[in-house]
């Protein structure tokens, strides 16, 4: 069932951050109408992701942290997941995410933040291998690429991330729209 009709999303990004996951999911996510904000952690707009991809914010975490979202994504990359841990305006949007019971997911490496925020506590998530043992909650990394469990919603790696935003739209307004988004990309979605 969709819960929300009309949704803002925030993407935080920092030096280091996984480029092909932000440029994935928020294609996907505008594809499917989302108003989505990219917020720089950095003190500059414009970012270096990986493969010194260069990504420009639409604003800073600052001013981003001024407007409420209802859903936060947080990209992988070892370097930039490092890099947005330092970030106190996004710890404190993480803890008012989760205390207004608003979405909030993590790609690749990036699960790491939630976990130092405890915000998967008695969550099922999904991890990249190498960050397995970083978290003390329960990870299911043999069956799952995407897994939602009530407001968390967490991907795997690279490779999950089409399906990460199409869960997101899925979640948000409903399989009819992640199933035509979908076909938009030519990409089979299942029917049930």
């Amino acid at each position: 069932m969709p819960i929300v009709l009309e949704s803002r999303v925030l993407i935080p990004i920092a030096n280091g951050t996984e480029g092909i996951e932000v440029v994935t999911i928020v294609d996907i996510l505008r594809r499917a109408k989302v108003n989505v904000v990219i917020a720089s952690v950095e003190k500059s707009m414009q970012i270096v992701a990986s493969q010194n991809t260069k990504i420009v914010a639409d604003k800073s975490i600052g001013k981003a942290a001024e407007s409420v979202y209802d859903l936060i994504i947080l990209p992988g990359g070892v370097t930039g997941v490092e890099r947005l841990l330092k970030s106190r305006a996004l710890k404190k949007l993480l803890k008012l995410q989760e205390f207004e019971g608003r979405i909030y997911g993590a790609t690749c490496s990036s699960p790491a933040i939630l976990h130092k925020q405890g915000l998967l506590k008695d969550k099922k998530t999904t991890t990249h291998p190498s960050t397995v043992s970083k978290l003390t909650n329960q990870v299911d990394n043999a069956n799952a690429g995407v897994i939602i469990d009530g407001k968390l919603i967490t991907s795997k790696g690279l490779a999950t991330v089409t399906d990460f935003a199409l869960a997101i739209v899925s979640k948000l307004f409903g399989r009819a729209r992640a199933r035509s988004v979908a076909e938009g990309l030519v990409l089979e979605y299942p029917k049930s």
